[in-house]
């Protein structure tokens, strides 16, 4: 349930749609539950001294990470594919749109819709452009020789851990990150992939486990410019 008129409206030129196959929210929210599992996996693994269960929480953590990546990829470019459609009309956006990359979809769409324009300098967009090579990374994976155990190795693999557990954390990030740029672009009626202010969205739930991830982005965005 979205109200209308309680905190930031944007003129826009389409106030009512109808539409098949708006998956968005649907990708957003089994991107954050997959996301919170990952975390317990993560948890547990930690506090746990059996060698056979570490294993296997290693191996769950990791599941749920690659799906909360993809899951989140999904939601951001089918919520902007929507919002375009919605906005501008299937016939242009099957034209000029939808072939183009999804970040740049989301830095022009909202600009030819109503004005306004993404913080190219801002945390949602870093966000977002993550989001979108780690998960070219793992739709697109190729396996790469790693030649004999070395000192120089065992770095490189301690990196691509690091780097893997960088791109988890950004992928439910970056939705909480988007959709809180997205209410000051667009406002929180037309957010692409629907706003996390409770104010509005009444009946929005997230994990209770990303709850101090969702404050913490929350916190990051106060100081967004006008």
């Amino acid at each position: 349930m979205i109200l209308k008129n309680t905190h930031n409206e944007v003129k826009h030129p389409v106030e009512s749609w109808a539409r098949l196959n708006t998956n968005a929210s649907m990708y957003r929210d089994i991107a954050l539950q997959e996301a919170a599992q990952g975390i317990e996996y993560r948890h547990k693994k930690k506090v746990s001294h059996d060698q056979f269960e570490i294993g296997e929480y290693s191996t769950l953590a990791y599941q749920h990470a690659i799906k909360a990546i993809v899951f989140a990829s999904m939601c951001v470019e089918s919520g902007i594919n929507d919002y375009a459609g919605i906005q501008l009309g299937d016939k242009y956006c099957e034209k000029h749109i939808y072939s183009m990359d999804v970040v740049s979809k989301w830095v022009l769409v909202p600009k030819l819709v109503c004005g306004n324009e993404i913080d190219k300098s801002g945390a949602a967009y870093k966000a977002l452009k993550q989001l979108v090579q780690s998960r070219n990374r793992l739709v697109h994976n190729k396996s790469k020789n790693i030649g004999a155990l070395s000192l120089e190795l065992v770095a490189k693999l301690e990196k691509a851990e690091q780097d893997f557990e960088s791109d988890f954390q950004n992928s439910f990030k970056a939705l909480f990150l988007l959709s809180m740029e997205m209410d000051y672009v667009v406002g929180q009626r037309f957010n692409p992939i629907g706003t996390f202010d409770r104010k509005v969205a009444l009946f929005r739930t997230i994990p209770e486990i990303l709850s101090a991830e969702l404050s913490e982005c929350k916190r990051m965005m106060r100081n967004r410019k006008q």
